[in-house]
């Protein structure tokens, strides 16, 4: 993370956090507490699908797959989290937050070979942790509009293809960047109160902002092929999530 990105998110804790300004409290409710949900991100990975295209040549004909055409384009998973404070001013709120995010695609194709049939499986995985703010202000009695959430992202993202010939592992690829990869996520959405200051439902939509050029095993193999001009992620897009927040009184 860049230290002006660091020195304006600790400002903000710090001038947010002060008792003297407003009304205080902790977690998403005012409260300290934790929140699970569930997330669905789209995104274009030219690279990786091309890959998958290409290795259908092991098969002797693609008419018989079982699956012929496969396209990774969004990853589904859970994430569960922690509300760290909320400041009050009136009708406007500041709140930060922390989570882990899990996050995978599969896809999977089978045909005959001569020596048996040949399965192929796929699995796109791009869990993250991620630390943030939020901006927002009360509608109505139990309703919050979220007018602004940022947040700063870190991604673990792996690729694996894997080969089965009668049931039985053949081989395994495992396609990882060369470092972790820090990501931007802008968005907004809102709070709906269920049991003020307990617990209450919160949908936040927006967008990420993330490219790898390439993904490695430990053999050296790449994603995409080194005669390709696509990048392995060419983008992370729309992201969609749904959460509970459960909160403590302090």
């Amino acid at each position: 993370m860049k230290v002006s990105t660091i020195k304006f998110i600790l400002i903000l804790l710090f001038v947010f956090s002060n008792p003297k300004a407003q009304p205080f409290g902790f977690g998403c409710l005012g409260l300290s507490g934790f929140y699970a949900g569930y997330a669905r991100i789209e995104y274009s990975v030219p690279g990786i699908n091309e890959f998958v295209t290409n290795s259908f040549s092991a098969f002797p004909s693609t008419s018989s797959l079982t699956n012929k055409l496969i396209e990774f384009k969004q990853g589904t998973g859970y994430r569960i989290g922690t509300n760290l404070f909320r400041a009050k001013f009136d009708k406007i709120f500041v709140s930060a937050k922390g989570y882990y995010q899990f996050l995978r695609e599969e896809r999977e194709t089978s045909g005959n070979t001569p020596a048996g049939i040949l399965q192929k499986k796929f699995q796109l995985t791009m869990n993250h942790w991620g630390a943030g703010i939020d901006f927002g202000v009360k509608l109505f009695a139990i309703v919050d509009l979220k007018l602004v959430e940022a947040n700063v992202t870190f991604f673990n993202t792996e690729f694996v293809h894997q080969e089965y010939l009668s049931d039985v592992l053949r081989s395994e690829e495992i396609y990882k960047p060369d470092k972790m990869k820090i990501d931007y996520f802008l968005g907004s959405g809102f709070i709906i109160h269920l049991i003020p200051d307990y617990i209450s439902a919160e949908g936040t939509f927006g967008f990420h902002f993330m490219q790898i050029e390439n993904l490695t095993t430990d053999d050296g193999a790449t994603i995409p092929i080194t005669s390709s001009t696509k990048k392995a992620v060419e983008k992370i897009g729309f992201s969609a999530i749904i959460q509970l927040n459960v909160g403590f009184p302090l």
